[in-house]
């Protein structure tokens, strides 16, 4: 990425949070309350057997559960990594990305919500009768917005069998204010991590560096986040 293209996606990402800080809370509570929303606490937005789960969270999220909990930072968070079904196809979908260096090491943008080996999030108990988030006070606010999110500053749902169900109006306005503050940390985030990224060179046998260290039984991550560049070494 050159240092031209980072300034122009910083620009237009400082032009959306402009954008962003006038949209009307009330209108998108009412936008919501019209949709309807209820977790009726199925937990499959949490359990990887139902899809996509993983939970974007920013280094400020990070800090507000380390410092309520006795959790430590890789407790909590893992590299946002792309979804594979092995480690071997993530090292090929990077590779075709362009996310692995010149070393073996993948680079990825951010971080997730640690999750288990069977790639459930870390916080919901094992047994599937039971739902409940074992850090729910303090859970990220993609969690706490769910199944909603703003994108290009419109109002998006995701699939969840929540939605259609009643909604009161105070809880409607409550969830408006989550999905601004939400919207506004993430663009915020995302320009940080943009003035933070230096970049990284890449060569032929860069999947093959990062298969080598796959095949001694862990792999290298470089995270490009808000607060600087992180190296993680993941036992796989």
């Amino acid at each position: 990425m050159n240092v031209k293209f980072k300034e122009i996606l910083i620009n237009e990402l400082e032009e959306e949070i402009k954008a962003a800080k006038l949209i009307d809370p009330q209108e998108l509570a009412k936008q919501i309350k019209e949709i309807g929303f209820k977790c009726i606490m199925c937990g499959k937005c949490c359990r990887r057997e139902f899809g996509d789960n993983r939970v974007v969270v920013i280094p400020d999220e990070i800090h507000r559960i380390q410092n309520n909990s006795d959790l430590e930072w890789n407790d909590i968070a893992e590299p946002l990594n792309i979804e594979a079904d092995t480690p071997e196809e993530e090292c090929y979908l990077q590779a075709g990305s362009g996310m692995i260096d010149e070393y073996g090491n993948i680079h990825t943008f951010g971080w997730m919500l640690h999750r288990k080996e069977n790639r459930d999030c870390s916080f919901i108990p094992d047994e599937v009768k039971n739902n409940r988030c074992n850090i729910y006070e303090l859970r990220p606010l993609l969690c706490s917005t769910y199944p909603f999110y703003m994108e290009d500053l419109k109002l998006q749902t995701s699939e969840c069998e929540g939605l259609g169900e009643n909604i009161s109006e105070h809880d409607s306005k409550k969830l408006s204010e989550m999905l601004i503050n939400r919207y506004l940390g993430e663009l915020q985030d995302t320009i940080l991590t943009y003035r933070n990224y230096e970049g990284f060179e890449t060569d032929e046998k860069s999947r093959e560096k990062a298969m080598s260290n796959l095949k001694q039984g862990y792999l290298n991550y470089v995270v490009h986040n808000s607060e600087g560049t992180c190296k993680i070494t993941k036992n796989i």
